[in-house]
């Protein structure tokens, strides 16, 4: 397999968990296939906390290392992409905080990253979602959201943790914090709801921004076959291979500002407490 350690090939599509990122993949997925859509056949290059792309790249099997271990092979793995001229750029799904393993080395390397895109939602809205993700309480969703050291697959108690890697979220502000300062190369912040307001404005903005070149006709027709609605129906008759066991549906309303029928007014204090500052700078208001 033919290796290329000089290209900057990655596009990282980074969001805190239950933030639009799927929608965005499948936005892309239309965008690449002539306005088609398979949720179950996106065309991005999976998650980053993927065993199975460790193993690929490193011939280990990460299940048997420490989390530790694991971050240390992580840069490395993502460094060294096989050379494929089919395919000039990477899309890698991200929901771990951008951050550093015990080796003091960012656990996503700069020298293989073009850029990231990182979707930001209002956590007032992600609240319900991330708990109907999880099959728990939005009061237990809260409080993975303003847990600091707050992690995804954790390994010692998910059913799942044969396919992925440990993920570092910190708490939503955190993670938010963690993109916007951290990275030595581009990130471009965009808001869910700005998607869903005035998507060809915003899907061609961040597009330019990444350097992804698409005539207005084809963004048009991308936006189309990804509406949520679309993708809900998808859902419904032939299910999605990334929906959890415990999870009744993935994809659920995603709407904007639903928080404001969902959430009570402890539920509301308790996310404001915490991450107001990061709120009030996204926009973000009660």
């Amino acid at each position: 397999m033919k290796i290329n350690k000089s290209k900057k090939r990655i596009i990282w599509l980074a969001s805190y968990p239950k933030s639009g990122n799927t929608w965005f993949r499948a936005f892309l997925t239309a965008l690449h296939n002539d306005g088609k859509v398979d949720i179950n056949d996106l065309v991005t290059n999976g998650i980053f906390s993927s065993r199975l792309f460790l193993k690929d790249q490193t011939d280990l099997d990460s299940t048997l290392l420490t989390n530790e271990e694991t971050k240390i092979l992580l840069p490395e793995a993502y460094s060294c992409l096989p050379e494929n001229n089919l395919q000039e750029k990477f899309y890698f799904k991200i929901h771990d905080a951008y951050s550093s393993n015990t080796q003091n080395r960012p656990i996503i390397p700069s020298e293989s990253t073009h850029c990231a895109i990182y979707i930001v939602r209002n956590p007032l809205d992600i609240a319900a979602s991330l708990a109907n993700h999880n099959s728990s309480t939005i009061d237990e969703a809260i409080e993975l959201m303003n847990n600091k050291k707050a992690c995804f697959a954790l390994q010692e108690n998910n059913l799942n943790n044969y396919s992925q890697t440990e993920q570092l979220l910190f708490d939503w502000s955190g993670h938010v914090n963690s993109w916007m300062s951290g990275p030595d190369f581009p990130v471009h912040l965009i808001r869910y709801e700005d998607l869903i307001n005035d998507p060809l404005r915003f899907f061609t903005y961040i597009l330019k921004k990444s350097g992804i070149v698409f005539p207005k006709d084809k963004i048009i027709r991308a936006i189309d076959a990804s509406q949520f609605t679309k993708l809900k129906g998808q859902e419904k008759i032939l299910g999605f291979s990334e929906k959890t066991l415990q999870c009744k549906s993935f994809f659920r309303n995603g709407k904007a500002n639903n928080w404001q029928q969902e959430l009570n007014k402890h539920q509301v204090s308790a996310i404001w407490t915490q991450h107001s500052e990061v709120m009030k700078t996204l926009g973000y208001m009660l």
